[in-house]
């Protein structure tokens, strides 16, 4: 039977567990709004203060495997996170990236097509989703595109097509808008 000194402490750990993801998603917001210049001071408090806690619950042994789970599964998320930060910051002490939270715009040609637009869309919304995601290189965005445009003008029996970048059912696609 289990007693209620461990009842208390499994809701105290719970209740831990739970105040530092709240902290994390915190502190994500706040690196995201570093990177797009709303705030002018990296979070660097808030990010020592998740960093102890970890550490604390660390030396805490979880007795419920849920609560292990939890636990390894928000620091795998932090841990990733963390990472993409770190990169960020490198590229913007070097000089590489600009403040804007995302890989800067590729320059635009005269291309009608708009698949500048379609990338740096496709791109804004990869780093809003996941910010260590693997992005794509325009050029091959590009390559696929363009291979299924002759095939779509002809199927819709347009004058061209116009892409357009969507999540949906967890998916990023890319949608084809018809234009007459």
């Amino acid at each position: 039977m289990i007693s209620a000194k461990n009842t208390s402490e499994d809701t105290s750990i719970d209740a831990q567990l739970s105040l530092l993801e709240a902290r994390i998603r915190d502190l994500k917001f706040d690196y995201d709004r570093y990177f797009t210049r709303d705030i002018k001071l990296e979070p660097v408090r808030k990010r020592e203060d998740v960093e102890r806690m970890i550490l604390k619950l660390s030396k805490i042994q979880l007795l419920k495997v849920s609560q292990r789970f939890t636990y390894e599964n928000i620091i795998s998320r932090f841990i990733s996170m963390k990472a993409y930060w770190d990169k960020r910051l490198r590229m913007m002490e070097s000089g590489l990236a600009k403040k804007t939270g995302e890989p800067g715009p590729v320059a635009q040609t005269s291309e009608p097509d708009g698949y500048h637009r379609v990338y740096d869309d496709y791109v804004k919304l990869i780093t809003s989703l996941n910010p260590s995601a693997r992005i794509n290189s325009y050029e091959s965005i590009r390559k696929t595109l363009d291979s299924k445009r002759e095939e779509l003008i002809a199927q819709y029996k347009c004058k061209d097509i116009e892409f357009k970048v969507e999540y949906e059912d967890k998916k990023l696609k890319f949608k084809a808008v018809p234009k007459f």
